[in-house]
């Protein structure tokens, strides 16, 4: 069924030999979608294209099936080198707060991750350990102690209110003109979108999130001549991918 999916959702010129492993270390220790994994890395090569400079941060790793590929995407984009940030506690799910959906107060304590397999994957991809970066807690404790890097892609996995509105208020402030934020849960945990919208609202950001997919949004910072409006050119025949 995984294979199935995958030819789905990957173009069949990254499903060709060696290149494969990314997706399958993906799509084995990651929760998101074949076509939202595959979306990170389209993502990561806009942000090459477009020139935007910056790290790439990541709240919300489980087992690192979305940290594994970004950090491959990171490494074959050109020019000065960046690092991989990554924030989970690998202990499982937080307690929801008020603003989440009764569904995610049925969470607490699931899906615990990995730190080990998340640096088994990176190193098995050529990410060596210089290029990354695991802070291990929850964010509250683990975000004063971090200095906010430049970011160029910022991806928000971490499903209830407070953890979503934590992550954007840190990182947002330092993502680029041009970057952007991929929100995983925007599409089916109550907590996210409204941390989400809560936060464009305060920001004064007249923008809306545009689906990759039923679970995960995304959008594109305004200023430096970048409108907002993610960039064309995604994978065809997803509606409502492209703006």
């Amino acid at each position: 069924m995984i294979r199935r999916v995958v030819r789905r959702a990957v173009p069949k010129r990254l499903l060709a030999g060696r290149i494969a492993e990314p997706w399958r270390s993906g799509i084995e220790n990651s929760l998101l979608t074949p076509l939202n994994l595959y979306f990170l890395d389209e993502l990561m090569q806009r942000v090459g294209r477009l020139g935007v400079q910056g790290d790439i941060v990541e709240c919300g790793v489980y087992k690192g099936g979305s940290a594994a590929v970004l950090g491959w995407s990171m490494m074959r984009l050109e020019g000065p080198p960046r690092k991989l940030w990554l924030f989970d506690s690998f202990a499982g799910m937080p307690p929801a707060g008020d603003q989440d959906g009764n569904f995610s107060h049925t969470l607490e304590g699931t899906y615990v991750g990995s730190e080990q397999r998340t640096r088994e994957l990176l190193g098995g991809l050529g990410v060596p350990g210089d290029r990354y970066e695991i802070a291990t807690g929850l964010f509250e404790d683990t975000f004063p102690a971090i200095e906010t890097p430049p970011t160029a892609l910022l991806h928000v996995d971490c499903d209830f209110y407070e953890p979503v509105k934590l992550a954007l208020e840190k990182f947002y402030p330092r993502l680029a003109p041009g970057g952007f934020v991929v929100l995983n849960d925007y599409g089916i945990y109550k907590g996210a979108r409204q941390a989400t919208d809560e936060f464009l609202a305060t920001e004064g950001l007249e923008l809306e999130p545009v689906a990759i997919d039923p679970t995960a949004s995304f959008f594109q910072k305004p200023g430096d001549g970048f409108s907002g409006l993610p960039v064309p050119g995604h994978y065809p025949g997803w509606p409502g991918a492209v703006a």
